[in-house]
C-alpha cells in the first residue's frame, strides 16, 4: 500500500494530548489495572476443599473439589483471552 502514512500524503494530524489533572487518581488507576474481583458465595467456599481426605496408598489425596478445579481452569481460560 503506497502512501499509507499521513505524512506522505501531506496530512498534518496533530498528536492528541491528554492532560492529567488528578495525579493521585491516575496513579491509583495504573496500580489497579488488570485486577479482577470475584464474588464467591458461602456455599461455594464451603465446597472448595475436599471434606474427607483419605489416603489409600495410591498417591496424594485430593485437596480441592472438582468444582474448585473447574473454577480455576475457567478463570485461566478467560484471563488468557
Amino acid at each position: 500500500m503506497p502512501n499509507k502514512y499521513p505524512l506522505k500524503k501531506g496530512w498534518k494530524i496533530p498528536k492528541q494530548r491528554y492532560r492529567i489533572s488528578n495525579w493521585r487518581e491516575y496513579n491509583e488507576s495504573l496500580r489497579q489495572r488488570g485486577q479482577i474481583e470475584f464474588w464467591i458465595t458461602e456455599e461455594a467456599l464451603n465446597s472448595w476443599y475436599e471434606t474427607e481426605r483419605i489416603y489409600d496408598g495410591s498417591g496424594t489425596p485430593k485437596k480441592f473439589t472438582d468444582f474448585a478445579i473447574m473454577v480455576g481452569s475457567t478463570y485461566m481460560a478467560e484471563s488468557a483471552k
